[in-house]
């Protein structure tokens, strides 16, 4: 098949590994457009396009950094230049970027799939209203990143084939052996955005009086002065150690020298938790998740990890002494990841549960 796939997460190399494989294992004729660059981790990213297996077009694109917005002055350009079977918007139902899109792939009679993480019923803008209720009326099949996605998309009238399949999964090639073994001290990290939705100071408040652990927190954000002054006064210096950002081709290497992940979100008016990718690559990496209720976490966790109730740190501490204390506990969360990662998120598993989308819809 020929797919136009629409995707400005897709810059970056690492996104585009599920496109090599649809093409050179499925043998699809992929052309990817994205926008000139794309802002991931506060670093302005420049489009890779060094994959051979793929076509790429870098549309000509209106970019807002700071509201993560853009859509593109060429749509009609660049679906006529491609002509393909299905164009696969890898954007959310709202975003102009689809609506322009599936506006264009309907006057061609073109089959349309959007992909969509929505897992609260917000209240979006006028224009992204419209935008949302035209392309649930007319895209073809969608594709949802969690369960309570696929709900909401239909609650939300769309009636078309939804699948639950996630954006990205891992090479588990990526991940050194390790080999899993009892713990005189356990390093226990936390990956990701510092922001109070994030639950850090959750965390903080779980490992106060635990003792033989080390707390690793990786990441940027707002909340870091914050974090540090909690650190600070609860004395835990000696027991947190700040790694800023890490790069996503690093984060295997980090993860092989850690014991437990812990993934404390917490809910909000605006926000929960649609996945939690680092989870998955904390099962690739042999390593024990612990997460909160929070949004999609215990679905991708399933029964291969702990779960807590979010934001009581009690409960949170409770759960990492037996971790700790369980040796049969804390190897049977780490072999359980590694199957659940292998059978469910790796990009070989993914791009297979795409192709034979692409099949059901054609």
């Amino acid at each position: 098949m020929k797919i136009l796939f629409v995707s400005h997460s897709s810059v970056l190399k690492f996104h585009q590994q599920k496109l090599l494989i649809l093409a050179k294992k499925y043998h699809h004729n992929i052309t990817l457009v994205t926008p000139p660059y794309w802002i991931e981790g506060g670093v302005k990213v420049p489009a890779y396009t060094g994959n051979k297996e793929i076509n790429y077009i870098i549309g000509k694109t209106i970019i807002f950094e700071k509201r993560f917005f853009h859509f593109y002055l060429n749509p009609d350009e660049i679906v006529k230049k491609v002509m393909p079977d299905i164009i696969h918007i890898e954007e959310e139902p709202f975003t102009p970027v689809c609506w322009q899109f599936t506006y264009v792939a309907r006057k061609r009679n073109i089959k349309t799939i959007f992909y969509t993480w929505e897992n609260i019923d917000r209240r979006h803008n006028f224009i992204y209203s419209q935008c949302e209720k035209y392309n649930i009326k007319n895209c073809d099949a969608a594709i949802a990143g969690n369960f309570e996605a696929k709900m909401l998309l239909a609650k939300k009238g769309f009636i078309k084939i939804i699948d639950v399949i996630p954006q990205y999964g891992v090479n588990l090639s990526d991940f050194k052996e390790k080999i899993i073994e009892g713990k005189a001290e356990y390093n226990i990290t936390y990956i990701g955005r510092l922001t109070k939705e994030k639950g850090i100071e959750i965390l903080l408040d779980a490992i106060y009086n635990i003792q033989n652990i080390k707390l690793h927190i990786v990441g940027t954000g707002a909340l870091l002065p914050k974090i540090k002054a909690k650190v600070k006064r609860l004395d835990l210096q000696d027991k947190v150690f700040f790694h800023s950002h890490i790069e996503r081709e690093n984060i295997p290497e980090f993860l092989n020298k850690m014991d437990i992940l812990v993934l404390p979100s917490i809910t909000t008016n605006n926000w929960k938790e649609q996945f939690g990718r680092v989870i998955i690559e904390a099962f690739a990496a042999k390593v024990a998740v612990v997460g909160s209720d929070s949004g999609a976490i215990p679905e991708v966790i399933g029964d291969a990890g702990i779960i807590f109730k979010e934001g009581n740190s009690k409960e949170l501490s409770n759960k990492l002494k037996d971790l700790m204390e369980d040796g049969e506990l804390f190897r049977r969360c780490i072999n359980k990841g590694y199957e659940r990662v292998k059978n469910n998120y790796t990009n070989e598993v993914i791009a297979e549960k795409i192709d034979k989308f692409y099949r059901k819809i054609l």
